[in-house]
């Protein structure tokens, strides 16, 4: 009987193609919307956190505490003395991938008539760029040196000063005496990252250029620290803090693994936004494919009564309108999921070119730390394809147990003069 009843309805579902097709149509919308947004929204998450992790705060982050307290302001003072022969002896930790020289510090900049203020950041160029990735960046002219009077400058901040490649600009800062320092430096590159922070603020020099302008000799502001495993960030954080206490006692420096650095705590938050956002296409998907599904059903109450009176028991009509639902949430969560899924794939790979189509908008953002960048790339994965199909099918299920109920108890007379009424 389960059989003959399971073939019936697969067979009811066609009888009525236009009905069919606009259930199918909800539950395809609902559930493509959600494989996209949660891929949508799990690659902005895991892109902004390695993008902090990549180019601010590295693994591991050494530097003086009380830089770290006041690094909205740049302190040029408090530095990171004797530098090499730690370097030396963390590298022969194990795990340890690379290890990452910083300075940064604000620059006005100068040429003709313009004056803008920048931050400079002093880097060696082959190191960090494994990391920064600024080489691919470049849109003119060439990557940084190692040594020599050149820099690398943001798009928007070379437009904003009206400079170009092999023009020069002069850097003026106070050094960590608080004495004025002047350099004239030769534009080798302009880089567009597509991250405001980057493009509107950021210019690059060679580290011992920085060092000779702030006149600290071989210290540092940060040293950076990239694990060949990023869960062993605590593990080899003790270690370090125990070298640094073997060799400078009541030393002033912090050693923050990554998931503990004050830029991380804003991926929280905006997780939690998000997590908002995600729960409102929920919604809204639940609610379309519920509404779809009680009109599917409670339309075809006249139908109910003519099987009623071919002599279906109220058992077999609730089981018949179920499997009708589940028939039509399976094709419809197949159909969209993999409709869904091939979209986030592929944008995966090639991302989605924000700047193109938000007229403007990224140039407003101008947030602290790199979050939203001009390309966003979803990061789509299985587990997310199976928990959309199964809410889903769930949601097409849940939306027939109470038409299905109501006209399973209905009398083939009450049934062909109901109306469409709940």
């Amino acid at each position: 009987m389960i059989t003959n009843l399971l073939k019936f309805a697969w067979r009811n579902i066609w009888r009525n193609k236009r009905r069919t097709f606009l259930t199918l149509t909800a539950i395809v919308v609902g559930v493509f919307s959600i494989v996209f947004a949660k891929s949508y929204i799990t690659g902005i998450l895991s892109g902004a956190s390695d993008t902090i992790v990549r180019t601010q705060i590295g693994h591991i982050r050494i530097a003086h505490g009380e830089y770290l307290r006041l690094e909205r302001i740049l302190p040029k003072e408090y530095l990171v003395n004797r530098t090499a022969r730690l370097q030396e002896e963390i590298f022969q930790l194990e795990g340890i991938d690379s290890i990452i020289q910083r300075i940064k510090f604000n620059v006005l900049l100068s040429h003709g008539n313009k004056t803008e203020a920048a931050v400079a950041m002093g880097i060696n160029p082959g190191k960090s760029d494994k990391f920064l990735e600024l080489s691919e960046s470049i849109v003119e002219g060439e990557f940084l040196n190692e040594s020599g009077l050149n820099l690398i400058i943001g798009k928007k901040l070379a437009k904003e000063l009206r400079v170009a490649v092999g023009e020069e600009l002069l850097l003026v800062t106070t050094d960590i005496n608080y004495s004025t320092y002047a350099l004239p430096f030769k534009i080798v590159g302009i880089f567009e990252t597509g991250y405001s922070t980057f493009d509107k603020h950021m210019l690059y020099i060679p580290l011992n250029k920085a060092q000779e302008m702030l006149d600290c000799g071989n210290s540092l502001h940060e040293i950076l620290i990239y694990l060949n495993d990023p869960g062993r960030s605590f593990e080899v954080t003790r270690k370090i803090e125990a070298l640094l206490d073997a060799s400078q006692p009541g030393h002033e420096y912090r050693v923050i693994p990554w998931q503990q650095n004050d830029f991380i705590e804003i991926i929280p938050m905006v997780s939690s936004m998000y997590n908002i956002i995600m729960g409102i296409v929920m919604f809204i998907a639940g609610l379309v494919i519920l509404n779809t599904m009680l009109m599917a059903v409670m339309e075809r109450y006249h139908e109910i009564g003519v099987i009623k009176a071919l002599g279906f028991k109220n058992r077999d009509v609730f089981f018949m309108v179920l499997s009708e639902a589940f028939y039509l949430g399976i094709i419809g969560a197949v159909v969209g999921g993999v409709l869904g899924g091939a979209l986030s794939a592929y944008l995966e790979k090639v991302g989605i070119d924000f700047a193109s189509f938000s007229q403007g908008m990224m140039d407003k953002i101008d947030m602290p730390i790199p979050i939203y960048g001009r390309f966003v790339y979803p990061d789509f994965s299985f587990p997310i394809l199976i928990w959309a199909m199964v809410f889903g099918i769930l949601v097409t299920l849940l939306a027939v147990l109470y038409p299905a109920f109501k006209s399973a108890r209905m009398s083939p007379v009450e049934a062909f003069r109901t109306e469409l009424k709940v």
